[in-house]
């Protein structure tokens, strides 16, 4: 059975919650089994997808998944803050995603006001965290056509 992790940045656990009930009802319904990892914030989530990558490397079991989803949100503030963590977390999420031929779907939003990030994380709106969970399956697929092993 396949198994995804879900690593949530939890800034803002408002807007988290949404986010990862969109992904949980997307895995539920697809019948993949899911796990999480819960870090501060956005700038931490690739250091943590690191981490579980070097743990599974070094033969932690645990550690092994099929797929990933990143999400968590940064809301733009008075400084240029919000732009370089967003920045560098989504960079840091793509290097690691095609450095290890990641089955990822991404859900962090960066967005101007709080109204915006709200209506992002809906699951009975946008969607996002949904949105990435889809993603994830679809190139845990991808991978699966092409014969890569997860």
């Amino acid at each position: 059975m396949a198994k995804v992790l879900i690593i949530e940045a939890r800034f803002y656990d408002h807007i988290a919650d949404g986010l990862l009930a969109g992904a949980r009802a997307e895995f539920d319904k697809a019948g993949v089994a899911h796990d999480l990892l819960v870090v501060p914030g956005i700038f931490e989530l690739p250091a943590a997808l690191k981490l579980v990558l070097t743990a599974a490397e070094q033969g932690n079991d645990k550690a092994r998944y099929d797929g990933f989803v990143t999400l968590g949100c940064a809301i733009r503030g008075e400084s240029d803050h919000y732009h370089h963590v967003g920045t560098e977390c989504m960079r840091g999420i793509a290097d690691l995603s095609m450095a290890y031929d990641l089955a990822l779907g991404n859900g962090v939003l960066t967005v101007h006001n709080e109204a915006q990030a709200l209506a992002r994380s809906d699951p009975a709106r946008k969607n996002l965290g949904g949105q990435a969970a889809r993603a994830c399956l679809r190139m845990m697929a991808v991978k699966r056509e092409l014969g890569l092993s997860s």
